[in-house]
């Protein structure tokens, strides 16, 4: 069920159709949903250590005053384009514009909510710095839905692939998406195994049936290695609007070392993916 969504807003051309995604499943569950904005405090803090050392004290402030101005319109035309959005599918929403570089503002905020709704990248206004989607998957707790670049369906969850390999964070992903995947037509579950292993899995199937639907298993015999091309080829092949599938990696003194299915798919997969950890 859910109940608390948000979807994190930037200047990009991708931001506009993720945040209509975004009214949209908020409508279909009657979620409230937040836009987030993230603001960057990293111009400040880099020209007061760094490069204006040597400027007076009247010209720093007048270029990080004119910083702020633009960062605020940034922030400004993307709340409108939000609020627009909202009104239109009439649902209950609030504005919470982010101010960090780091993803501790946006992880905070994701931990209170149902679901994420994100680009493969948060990038603070006028920063170079960027918040992986993977980091937010990775240590929010629960389930992200990551929008790609390209352009994609709505009605987001009518024909589901779900990438399953057994492991723990294929089971969280799948349980995380009944809520997403509650009016779908067509689910297909995709094992690869080289050995022809993972056939017809009865108690799988049986739980999908007892949330209510069908779901048709797809054992394809491609060698391991292959993985994230062959969950790339059946997309195509089964015309999907939505992937499921865990994301596997670990946090490591602040690098993300991610498996190269999970790194592959969040930069490849053309459709939405739900991803959990």
């Amino acid at each position: 069920m859910l109940r608390q969504m948000i979807v994190v807003t930037d200047q990009s051309a991708e931001s506009a159709p993720r945040v209509r995604l975004a009214c949209e499943l908020a409508q279909r569950h009657g979620a409230h949903l937040t836009g987030v904005f993230l603001t960057s405090t990293f111009l400040a803090q880099y020209m007061a250590a760094e490069s204006l050392a040597g400027l007076p004290a009247d010209t720093v402030q007048q270029i990080l005053a004119q910083h702020e101005a633009t960062v605020s319109a940034s922030a400004e035309a993307a709340r409108l384009d939000f609020e627009a959005a909202a009104a239109d599918f009439r649902v209950t929403s609030e504005w919470m514009p982010l101010s960090g570089d780091g993803p501790r503002a946006l992880l905070s905020v994701s931990r209170r909510a149902d679901l994420t709704i994100m680009g493969r990248a948060a990038q603070a206004s006028l920063s170079d710095h960027h918040t992986p989607a993977a980091t937010i998957a990775m240590g929010s707790g629960g389930p992200v839905l990551i929008t790609p670049a390209a352009p994609y369906q709505t009605g987001v969850g009518r024909r589901v692939l779900v990438a399953w390999n057994g492991g723990r964070e294929a089971a969280r992903a799948l349980r995380d998406a009944w809520p997403l995947i509650a009016h779908a037509d067509e689910i297909k579950v995709l094992v690869v195994s080289p050995d022809g292993e993972g056939g017809p899995d009865g108690m799988l199937q049986r739980l999908i049936e007892r949330h209510g639907y069908r779901a048709d298993l797809i054992l394809d015999r491609s060698a391991d290695v292959d993985a994230e091309a062959v969950i790339l080829r059946q997309l195509a092949l089964q015309k999907s609007d939505l992937l499921v599938m865990g994301l596997y990696g670990r946090p490591r003194l602040q690098e993300l070392i991610l498996g190269g299915v999970s790194r592959r798919m969040l930069t490849e997969a053309p459709i939405p993916a739900l991803v959990s950890h």
